[in-house]
Parts: structure tokens; sequence; C-alpha cells
């Protein structure tokens, strides 16, 4: 055939240090020229060669597919039960989205890309060394840049989630690869009020709080508790300020933190010599260690502070709570914030979970408000994120708060093995095998008087989506977290559920639950107390008692929210969709 490119046919066999074998046979055609010969090192040795995967990148086999798989699934789950829907992105992008948004940290650890066949792509490696495209590092701003384009006419607020494949061109290391799989969570848009910023401020709050229960609900899926692993928290603001405090010119503030956050990674001679360039002076490091330091110090002061000031609605400092530091008013307001959120997580009952840590800093360049990373003892960070209030209008969106994080399975799976968490054999197989959470929502959970039942409400919501492990799985010497036993209801389990809030300001029941048909969600329950719960099945319209329920208590009039109550609603909406 005139013009044809001459083909080769590849045999590909395994050596015996698990690498291919690449072979290639010549295919000749009549009336075709000279067929192109592939180079060689040595001019009349064998063509074999050995091809390995690129460093810092994995061959799963099938049972290290089922592994991920597994990791995978656990993310989806809670993804899903806690309200949140699933979106994509392209796995590679403009190198200039990463250029403006995400800060030289992440342009350093770029896989560039471009074809090679435009002379503009060309002619601009030359001249720029930045290829047009990148392979995605992460996906906030492919986020912010979905947003942004369809800002306009989508709810709000947006939860999304995602997992997929990214890369960074960094060094391969225990817990650290080129190529990792990634979990994303995200809400972003949230309810506003702009004549009220005490308003606006407590949604952000509970948002940022209902981001961490996502990250939180995933490791308990896993079989991880709250002493193998910790959620560190700050904010980005208060640190801010800390540094002009002890002298650092506002100009100067982005960098110092995105040193910061890079200093655990470098030497001591390193680190002084990055941070002289910077502006920051022996003294003001000490200075910073010092406060940080005395802060940690007080972690368990500030804590019990945040409950307190929970169940006060408001954040109160007494006299001889603070440090010196913390008295001054620009820090007092960042902290206050910070207090706040530990109370929200408190209250949705992950509030052990949790440490106030003044050096977890973030350094990406969008991070605004509260950030967060989970870590566990002597391993990377597992998960990290927080708040990015000003990326979307970056973006070229409208002003919008967002908030998210995002968990790796590299360090997430060595932290399973060494936990003796992750199953393996049979085990494994059914671990894989199970139920996945319902992308219908079971329950819509309504506050339906005033603001009084609001923290009923949030609650409710994270005790159905967590569940209630049974008696006969908590008694038991080898609780394997993917057993089907770990939520029985013979023995007073209940399974976790996909459950639903609104984020109407309306209270007004008819909206309310006509918000709850358009999610189009199984049951509604209705909140007007404790132990006075309404609930209501939204596909028949028709209302349930607990003498509808087999096994319930007849006796009783209505449902509950509390787990441990005869007649608690969980276990009755439960027990009607097995």
């Amino acid at each position: 055939m005139p013009g044809h490119v001459p083909l080769t046919r590849p045999r590909v066999s395994a050596d015996r240090d698990g690498g291919l074998t690449l072979t290639r046979r010549r295919v000749r055609r009549t009336g075709e020229g000279p067929i192109p010969r592939y180079p060689t090192a040595v001019s009349g040795k064998s063509t074999n060669k050995s091809i390995h995967a690129p460093k810092g990148t994995r061959d799963l086999y099938p049972e290290d597919a089922l592994r991920r798989r597994y990791v995978q699934q656990a993310w989806r789950d809670a993804s899903i039960r806690c309200g949140f829907d699933e979106i994509a992105g392209p796995t590679f992008e403009t190198s200039e989205l990463y250029a403006v948004k995400s800060g030289e940290g992440i342009l350093n650890e770029l896989f560039q890309a471009y074809s090679g066949k435009s002379p503009e792509e060309v002619e601009q490696v030359k001249e720029t060394g930045r290829a047009p495209y990148a392979m995605r590092p992460e996906f906030t701003p492919t986020l912010a840049r979905m947003y942004a384009a369809k800002a306009g006419s989508l709810p709000k607020p947006c939860k999304w989630f995602t997992a997929g494949p990214y890369f960074r061109a960094e060094r391969p290391q225990r817990g650290r690869l080129r190529e990792f799989e990634q979990w994303n969570v995200d809400v972003i848009g949230l309810p506003r009020e702009p004549h009220n910023a005490g308003k606006w401020l407590a949604y952000e709050l509970e948002q940022t709080a209902e981001v961490v229960e996502v990250a939180i609900q995933s490791l308990v899926e896993l079989g991880l508790v709250s002493s193998d692993i910790k959620v560190h928290v700050n904010n980005r603001l208060f640190v801010e300020s800390v540094l002009q405090d002890i002298g650092v010119p506002p100009e100067r503030v982005v960098a110092v933190i995105e040193l910061l956050d890079r200093r655990q990674k470098m030497s001591s001679d390193s680190f002084a010599a990055a941070a002289f360039e910077v502006g920051l002076s022996v003294d003001s490091i000490t200075s910073l260690d010092a406060a940080f330091a005395e802060l940690r110090q007080r972690t368990d002061g500030q804590e019990a502070l945040a409950k307190a000031a929970l169940r006060a609605k408001g954040v109160v400092l007494g006299k001889g709570e603070a440090s010196e530091l913390m008295q001054k008013t620009s820090v007092l307001l960042k902290s206050s914030e910070l207090l706040a959120f530990c109370g929200q997580v408190d209250a949705i009952g992950y509030g052990d979970w949790l440490r106030v840590d003044p050096a977890v800093i973030r350094g990406l360049a969008y991070y605004t408000g509260t950030v967060f990373e989970v870590i566990a003892e002597g391993e990377r960070a597992v998960a990290g994120g927080g708040r990015y209030d000003n990326l979307i209008e970056l973006m070229g969106g409208p002003p919008t708060p967002a908030v998210g994080f995002a968990m790796g399975d590299v360090v997430l799976s060595l932290l399973l093995d060494d936990k003796g968490l992750m199953p393996e054999g049979a085990d494994l197989l059914d671990a894989v095998s199970r139920p996945c959470a319902s992308v219908r929502p079971d329950v819509f959970v309504i506050g339906a008087d005033d603001e009084a039942t609001d923290p009923l409400v949030r609650r409710l919501a994270a005790d159905l989506r967590r569940g209630v492990e049974s008696k006969h799985w908590s008694e038991s010497d080898d609780r394997k977290p993917w057993a089907r036993e770990r939520y029985e209801s013979a023995t007073g389990g209940v399974s976790p559920l996909h459950a639903r809030v609104s984020y109407k300001s309306t209270r007004n029941l008819k909206k309310l639950l006509s918000d709850g048909e358009k999610q189009f969600a199984r049951y509604a329950a209705i909140v007007h107390g404790e132990d006075r719960v309404q609930l209501r099945d939204l596909d028949s319209r028709s209302e349930l008692t607990p003498k509808d329920v087999p096994g319930m208590d007849d006796g009783i009039a209505e449902f509950s929210v509390d787990p441990t109550h005869p007649a608690y609603v969980g276990r009755a909406v439960a027990g009607r969709i097995a």
C-alpha cells in the first residue's frame, strides 16, 4: 500500500528480574522501501531490552488492585453517606492554571506535557522552559475552574468529591510516589446572608466541620481509631497574625508561610539560609518557635474551651485562660474562630480526633482560614486541606467561600498494613464485595422548629452516617472492620446511612420537605426535640411511628435522636431499608 508506514509487531515476555522483554519482528510488504531499524546500544548485539516501570509508579496485579479498591470504596462510601456528589475532571490542565493558583511549591513538581507537533508549543518550551500543559498534581485548581464556569447555575452549596490518579515530579520515597491515587472532598458556595456576618461565619464553621467529618468517617470505616491518628488543625489567618506580630512585613508573609511549610523537610542550615533570603531573622525564628511551643502546651485548654464555647453558643476567653500572645486583638479573633471550629467538630462526636497544632500551615498559596492535616505517628500526612475562600474569584467566578481536603492512598495503605487493618485473601474478596453506600439518600434530616433544634439535626445526621456497631462485633477480640457482623441488627447494630440536611434558611416545613423530595430521599426525619422525631416515608407520603417498626416498643409514641434509645430513628430507617 503506497504511503503506508511499515509496522513492527512486538513480542512481550517476562524476564527473571520482574521486567518485560520487548522484541520486535519486522513486517515487510511487497513494494515497500527499507524498514527503519531501531537503534541499539552496541551494533550487532540483540535488540532485546528489559523495560521496567518508571520510578515512583506502581504495577498493580490483581490482589494489589483489590487492595486499592478496598480503600477507594471506603472513600466513596464516606463521601456519599455525608451527602457529597461525584464529579470528574481532566488528568491534565494548562500550566497557567497552576502557575497562577498553586504557588511555587507545586510548580516545581509538575510533570509538563506537550505534543511536539505544534511549532508554537515547541517555541514556547524553548523560550520559557515551561510546556503549555501539565499532568494534574492536585485537584483544587480544576475544581475552582469547573465551579467558576457554571457558578450562576449551580446549587449552594455544591458538595463534591472525586478520586483518581495524580502526578508529582518529586523524589520517590516511603509514602511518596510520582503517580498516586487521591481522594478530594470539597464544599463550595456556602449559604450566605450578606447582612448577617455572624450567620455566615457559622455556616463556614459548620461546613468545615462537615468536611473533616467525611475524612474521619472514612478512617473509621477502615478500622482506625483516634489513638491511631489525629486531625491537626490550625488557622492560616492566625499564623499570619503571629508572623506580623513578630515583625514579618505583610508582603513577605506568604513567602514565610511557604518556607515554614517546608521546614520539616529541610536541614537546619538549609532552613536558616532560606529564612535569611525571605527576611526572617534568627530572633524572629526564636520568637516564632517559642510562641508555637507555648500554644502546643495549651492545646488541652483550648479544646476544653472550645467545648464550653459550643455549649454557651459563643466563644469566651476567660481571664488567665489565654497566653499573653493570644490576648492581642488580632490574634484573639483568629484563635476564637479556630476554637469555635473545634467546638463544631466536637458537637458531631469527633472532638477526640482533633489536636490544635500551630505548626500546621499548608504552604499552598490559596489557603485562607482553617487548615488541617491528618497525621499518624511516624508517617507523613495522610490527608490535608482547609479553607480557600478567594480561589473561585481568582478563576473568574463570583466571590465564593470554599473548603476541602485531599487524601492519598500511599501513606494510608502503609498505615493500614502497619496496623494489620488491610484485608488479605478471602477477607479481601469479602471486603470489596460488601454492599456500597446508597447513592439515593436514605434520610433527609430537618429541624422543625427554631434554631434550638439545629445542633440536634447536625448530631443526628452524623450519627446516621456512622451507624451503630453491634455488641457482638464490639466485644470480639478480632474486630475486622470489613466484617458483615460489624453492624448486624441482631445484636444491636445499625447500618450506616446516607443522610442529608437542608441548607435552606427557611423554617417552613413544607418547603423543607419539598427540598428532601427534590433530592429523592426515601425518608424525612423531622426533629422537634431529643425524643420527639417524626419519621415520614417520602415515597408513600405516610407518617410512621415506633409501632410500625418490627421489634420496636409500641408503647413509645415518637422516635429519638439518641442511638442508645430503644426508638432510635436510625434503627427504624435501617430496618425498613434492609
